[in-house]
């Protein structure tokens, strides 16, 4: 019952409180979630006085709990798309507001919030949206854990599309090798024997989205994909995975390339970015303070780009042990900052993935669906680390009580 809203929500138990994506339903009223019938048993002396008395909606059982948004659905075929986005399909039905997704190309500066209604705010948002990409994973490992959000369809051929931010370091550090990598949808226009290009190139998302090795090797990665011509995109695979050891929920993955040409043309848009940030004046990026703009690839679509504003921002994982980490990872961003050396930076991002840290955790009420989670989202909220906005981050979720998506970002502490 009910498969077919399923999204890849965590509830908590009724009886324990444990949470979960794949707790038990009460067979009655469909609606009360619990570990095992222990539980359920336990719980009935309380649960027993409710079970029953209201009408069942899809509002009702998705109470209490947040849910992970990617978008998963059973692949047919290997080129076909996934994406719907209709209401009545949509898992967020009755949570969400479809019209707020404006296609990148349709996107003026008639859409920005007042405050920064201006053109090197529009040209500095188009500019980050080219570094937002499309992921999508065509398998889900058998080894993923009971409690795992995707657990329900695993050793099956499911799509699951999210979203994702490249980042290039070290532009010049390239290298060629023979491609590997089985049925390249490359050896057409390239050849059998054809090569790929190795960079610094990492593809930042969060870590439900690929679990392990096997879902590594059936996931490609879709630069530009901006409108449903695909015009212009370029398809790539994803070679290497990584995981960042803290609990903002972020991975990065590296990927092949088979043109000399992208990595040029990758940087160049890191560049342009770059140089159109610097342009904005202080007033206006403090401006930006109460505002989330989220980029994403909303069911597998075309990118899109929503707007909110940041309505809370909490901590997690604060300890004695993680504020001591906090201040390392500060000291060795800053000496990457100064010096802005490849081997700083690889200093600054083995801390990261090595050491648990604080968090911030923020909730901000943009529009989001499934397939969003990975999106690029700018924002200036208070000042986190001393200096104003716009930050960026990674989409995580979003909670069905609060009806707000949050993300998390590390929390650097400088003394």
């Amino acid at each position: 019952m009910h498969d077919e809203f399923y999204p890849h929500v965590e509830y908590k138990c009724w009886c324990c409180g444990t949470g979960s994506y794949n707790l038990k339903v009460c067979s009655i009223c469909q609606i009360a979630k619990y570990c095992d019938r222990d539980c359920q048993v336990k719980d009935w002396v309380d649960h027993k006085k409710t079970c029953g008395k209201k009408e069942i909606f899809c509002t009702e059982y998705f109470k209490g709990g947040s849910f992970v948004e990617v978008s998963q659905e059973k692949l047919e075929d290997e080129d076909q798309e996934q994406y719907f986005l209709g209401l009545e399909k949509c898992v967020k039905n009755g949570h969400n507001n479809h019209s707020g997704f404006i296609g990148i190309q349709d996107f003026t500066i008639d859409h920005l919030p007042e405050a920064l209604r201006r053109s090197d705010v529009l040209n500095y948002i188009k500019a980050e949206a080219n570094m937002t990409v499309r992921i999508k994973v065509k398998y889900t490992s058998p080894q993923r854990p009971d409690s795992d959000a995707c657990a329900r369809h695993r050793g099956t051929r499911f799509a699951r599309t999210a979203s994702g931010l490249y980042v290039l370091d070290n532009p010049d550090a390239v290298k060629t090798a023979p491609c590997t990598i089985p049925n390249c949808h490359r050896k057409k226009d390239l050849g059998p024997d054809h090569l790929i290009y190795q960079g610094d190139l990492k593809i930042f998302t969060n870590k439900h989205v690929i679990y392990d090795e096997e879902e590594l090797v059936k996931t490609t990665v879709d630069f530009f994909y901006n409108s449903e011509d695909k015009k212009g995109i370029v398809q790539e695979y994803a070679v290497k995975l990584f995981y960042l050891n803290s609990k903002s929920d972020k991975s990065f993955i590296k990927v092949t390339i088979h043109d000399e040409y992208m990595f040029k043309k990758l940087y160049q848009s890191d560049v342009e970015r770059a140089n159109m940030f610097r342009h904005i004046p202080q007033s206006v990026i403090n401006n930006w303070c109460p505002h989330a703009i989220l980029i994403s690839h909303p069911h597998g679509m075309p990118k899109k780009i929503s707007i909110g504003k940041i309505m809370e921002i909490s901590e997690e994982n604060v300890t004695e042990e993680t504020i001591s980490n906090a201040k390392e990872a500060s000291r060795l961003q800053d000496r990457w900052y100064a010096s802005f050396t490849h081997d700083a930076y690889l200093n600054f991002m083995k801390c990261l993935g090595s050491k648990e840290l604080p968090v911030f955790k923020l909730w901000y009420d943009t529009p989001s669906c499934p397939g969003s989670s990975g999106g690029q989202v700018l924002f200036g909220g208070i000042e986190l680390e001393g200096v104003r906005g716009p930050y960026m981050s990674n989409h995580n979720g979003y909670d069905l009580d609060s009806t707000l998506n949050y993300f998390k970002v590390v929390k650097l502490v400088r003394e």
